[in-house]
Protein backbone atom coordinates (compact mmCIF):
# COMPACT_ATOMS: atom_id res chain seq x y z
CA UNK A 1 0.00 0.00 0.00
CA UNK A 2 1.47 3.35 -0.89
CA UNK A 3 1.29 6.54 1.17
CA UNK A 4 -1.59 8.01 -0.87
CA UNK A 5 -3.76 4.98 0.00
CA UNK A 6 -2.82 5.45 3.66
CA UNK A 7 -3.89 9.08 3.47
CA UNK A 8 -7.18 8.02 1.87
CA UNK A 9 -7.86 5.66 4.80
CA UNK A 10 -7.09 8.37 7.35
CA UNK A 11 -9.17 10.97 5.50
CA UNK A 12 -12.06 8.56 5.05
CA UNK A 13 -12.02 7.67 8.74
CA UNK A 14 -12.02 11.37 9.58
CA UNK A 15 -14.93 12.00 7.26
CA UNK A 16 -16.83 9.15 8.88
CA UNK A 17 -16.33 10.70 12.29
CA UNK A 18 -16.80 14.35 11.32
CA UNK A 19 -19.09 14.52 8.32
CA UNK A 20 -21.31 11.50 8.33
CA UNK A 21 -22.11 10.79 11.96
CA UNK A 22 -25.29 11.96 13.60
CA UNK A 23 -26.32 12.66 17.15
CA UNK A 24 -28.90 9.95 17.73
CA UNK A 25 -30.73 7.03 16.18
CA UNK A 26 -34.11 7.57 14.61
CA UNK A 27 -36.01 5.44 12.12
CA UNK A 28 -35.89 6.62 8.51
CA UNK A 29 -33.82 9.71 9.22
CA UNK A 30 -32.06 11.62 6.48
CA UNK A 31 -28.32 12.28 6.59
CA UNK A 32 -27.00 15.80 7.10
CA UNK A 33 -26.72 17.84 3.91
CA UNK A 34 -23.32 19.31 4.74
CA UNK A 35 -20.00 17.75 5.60
CA UNK A 36 -17.53 18.85 8.26
CA UNK A 37 -16.30 21.77 6.15
CA UNK A 38 -19.81 22.96 5.23
CA UNK A 39 -19.70 21.55 1.71
CA UNK A 40 -22.25 19.15 0.28
CA UNK A 41 -21.81 15.70 1.79
CA UNK A 42 -21.88 12.46 -0.20
CA UNK A 43 -24.13 11.21 2.62
CA UNK A 44 -26.77 13.88 1.99
CA UNK A 45 -30.24 12.55 1.30
CA UNK A 46 -29.61 8.97 2.40
CA UNK A 47 -32.52 7.44 4.26
CA UNK A 48 -31.70 5.45 7.38
CA UNK A 49 -31.67 2.67 8.39
CA UNK A 50 -29.58 1.27 5.51
CA UNK A 51 -28.43 -2.33 5.04
CA UNK A 52 -24.73 -2.93 5.70
CA UNK A 53 -23.21 -3.46 2.24
CA UNK A 54 -21.55 -6.75 1.31
CA UNK A 55 -17.88 -5.73 1.33
CA UNK A 56 -16.09 -9.04 1.97
CA UNK A 57 -13.21 -9.31 -0.46
CA UNK A 58 -12.93 -5.53 -0.98
CA UNK A 59 -9.77 -3.59 -0.19
CA UNK A 60 -10.23 -1.79 3.13
CA UNK A 61 -9.07 1.53 1.69
CA UNK A 62 -11.57 1.35 -1.18
CA UNK A 63 -14.47 0.34 1.06
CA UNK A 64 -14.04 3.04 3.73
CA UNK A 65 -13.61 5.79 1.16
CA UNK A 66 -16.47 4.57 -1.03
CA UNK A 67 -19.08 1.93 -0.25
CA UNK A 68 -18.92 2.39 3.53
CA UNK A 69 -18.32 6.16 3.61
CA UNK A 70 -21.62 7.06 5.31
CA UNK A 71 -21.57 4.18 7.77
CA UNK A 72 -20.16 4.50 11.30
CA UNK A 73 -17.11 2.26 10.95
CA UNK A 74 -15.64 2.07 14.44
CA UNK A 75 -12.73 -0.27 13.78
CA UNK A 76 -11.10 -2.63 11.31
CA UNK A 77 -9.75 -5.54 13.33
CA UNK A 78 -6.66 -7.31 11.98
CA UNK A 79 -5.84 -10.95 12.82
CA UNK A 80 -3.48 -9.78 15.60
CA UNK A 81 -6.33 -7.76 17.17
CA UNK A 82 -5.12 -4.25 16.36
CA UNK A 83 -7.34 -1.64 14.71
CA UNK A 84 -5.90 -0.85 11.27
CA UNK A 85 -7.89 2.40 11.11
CA UNK A 86 -5.83 3.71 14.04
CA UNK A 87 -2.48 2.87 12.41
CA UNK A 88 -1.88 5.55 9.74
CA UNK A 89 1.63 4.35 8.89
CA UNK A 90 0.51 0.77 8.22
CA UNK A 91 1.16 -0.04 4.57
CA UNK A 92 -0.58 -3.42 4.52
CA UNK A 93 -3.05 -4.02 1.70
CA UNK A 94 -5.86 -5.09 4.03
CA UNK A 95 -8.86 -6.95 2.62
CA UNK A 96 -12.21 -7.07 4.40
CA UNK A 97 -13.29 -10.55 5.49
CA UNK A 98 -16.50 -9.64 7.30
CA UNK A 99 -18.52 -7.12 9.27
CA UNK A 100 -20.52 -6.93 12.48
CA UNK A 101 -23.40 -6.48 12.05
CA UNK A 102 -23.30 -8.67 8.95
CA UNK A 103 -24.00 -7.67 5.36
CA UNK A 104 -27.68 -6.93 4.75
CA UNK A 105 -28.41 -6.01 8.37
CA UNK A 106 -30.23 -2.67 8.60
CA UNK A 107 -28.36 -0.12 10.73
CA UNK A 108 -28.89 3.51 11.67
CA UNK A 109 -26.31 6.02 10.50
CA UNK A 110 -24.70 6.24 13.93
CA UNK A 111 -24.78 2.51 14.72
CA UNK A 112 -21.22 1.13 15.07
CA UNK A 113 -20.03 -1.26 12.37
CA UNK A 114 -16.86 -3.28 12.97
CA UNK A 115 -14.89 -4.77 10.08
CA UNK A 116 -12.65 -7.82 10.21
CA UNK A 117 -9.69 -7.77 7.85
CA UNK A 118 -6.80 -9.90 6.69
CA UNK A 119 -3.65 -9.52 4.66
CA UNK A 120 -3.97 -11.52 1.43
CA UNK A 121 -0.19 -11.49 1.01
CA UNK A 122 0.40 -13.66 4.09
Amino acid sequence: MNHSRTIVIVLAAGMLLAGCSSSGPAPAKTADTTGAAGSSSPCAGKKWPQPVPAVSGMALSDAVSGTLLCFHITEAVAPDGHDALQDPVDETDWVITGSKPGAGTAVTQDQPVTLTISNPNN
